[in-house]
């Protein structure tokens, strides 16, 4: 979907772009949304009004704004994973995993299990992603220290979803899989 951009407002990582649109937009809060600003960024949205849509996107390089921009759905964790809701409730948002860690994992034949500590400041929380009908699966071996995940990308492929787990330190991987729950253990 192209917006007209009329204004952006930086707090960080936050970016509130007021736009003008022929329609409302098709996105729901914690929806991930790929945005053209110079290049193409992951985003995922916060907050959603007739005038305005306020973007979490995770990077320290100079985003380029122009006056209009490119959002596409790539991913709704409130649609596509069970146990999203309880978790939005409780941290007010669904994580990024952003330099959260892997403290325990189980690599199965269809099935891959991730035990995620989160970063601050949620490091008290530790969230356990589990991967339904998973295929393709490939990892790199585990740091025997730390496995720091640098970013977790999940998107549609036709009827599966893929998920790229990028790694600052230690394991990554990606695979296909068919389903996604997550739970809260702490």
């Amino acid at each position: 979907m192209q917006l007209h951009i009329q204004k952006v407002e930086q707090n960080n990582k936050v970016f509130t772009l007021y736009y003008t649109s022929e329609q409302p937009l098709p996105f729901d809060p914690h929806d991930v949304v790929m945005v053209s600003a110079g290049d193409y960024v992951v985003a995922s949205v916060r907050e959603l009004t007739a005038d305005a849509i306020q973007l979490y996107i995770s990077t320290d390089e100079p985003l380029e704004w122009g006056d209009q921009v490119v959002i596409q759905l790539a991913f709704s964790p409130t649609v596509s994973i069970v146990g999203s809701k309880e978790i939005i409730a409780k941290l007010g948002h669904f994580p990024d995993f952003e330099h959260g860690v892997i403290t325990d994992h189980t690599i199965g034949k269809d099935k891959v299990e991730l035990d995620v500590q989160l970063a601050e400041p949620f490091a008290d929380h530790t969230i356990k992603l589990t991967f339904l009908e998973a295929t393709e699966i490939e990892f790199s071996a585990p740091d025997m220290e730390k496995n720091e995940i640098a970013e977790m990308d999940f998107r549609y492929d036709e009827t599966l979803m893929v998920v790229d787990i990028e790694a600052a330190r230690g394991m990554s991987g990606s695979f296909f899989c068919g389903g996604i729950k997550a739970e809260l253990k702490s």
